[in-house]
């Protein structure tokens, strides 16, 4: 599960938000009960947009869309805390994860990755002794496949130094992608 929250009072600069000084990675959704103080004091001048996982309600049975905003709106309503928007990922609508939106945006000559990738995973599902890998692994794998072999290469695979405006790999323009689309409506009325 992902969940940074960007901290939003009127408009935010790129140099803003490219220096982080807009967004705390608070933990994943399960550890959101315990980010209370740094929610409600930290960034009490603030609008939280809150973005984590549905993930997948065959994982846990607290996941899924409707079961992560019901999660949200009842904690901040405990909290009494009434500043906040809340973002489900993968697209706002279906369960998954940030890794299924990386997927869903990935540059499509570089397809042929996954193709190979999912071949693997099923060669793996035939064997109920093996475990399929994480999707943190498949996207990690993807970048991987691009970068190269050098620690310099393998370590813009890394989520941290991810670089999601690099065209080779991502296809971030198209507007008509409801991976992109409905993320962009997000942000644009929060950070216009």
């Amino acid at each position: 599960s992902w969940f940074p929250s960007i901290r939003c009072k009127g408009a935010i600069s790129d140099k803003d938000l490219k220096n982080n000084k807009f967004i705390e990675n608070l933990g994943s959704w399960n550890k959101l009960k315990i980010q209370k103080e740094k929610i409600t004091e930290s960034f009490s001048e603030y609008t939280s947009l809150i973005f984590l996982d549905a993930d997948d309600e065959k994982v846990t049975d607290k996941a899924g869309f409707d079961k992560t905003i019901a999660f949200v709106n009842d904690l901040m309503s405990e909290w009494n805390w009434k500043k906040y928007d809340v973002f489900v990922l993968p697209n706002h609508q279906d369960n998954g994860t940030v890794e299924d939106l990386l997927e869903n945006i990935i540059n499509i000559k570089n397809k042929k990755i996954f193709d190979c990738w999912n071949g693997f995973e099923n060669c793996l599902s035939k064997d109920n002794s093996l475990t399929i890998p994480a999707k943190k692994s498949k996207i990690y794998s993807y970048l991987e496949c691009l970068h190269g072999v050098t620690n310099q290469a393998k370590d813009k695979c890394k989520d941290a130094n991810r670089d999601f405006l690099n065209e080779n790999l991502w296809n971030i323009k198209n507007l008509e992608n409801p991976y992109i689309s409905k993320l962009k409506e997000f942000l644009d009325k929060h950070l216009k």
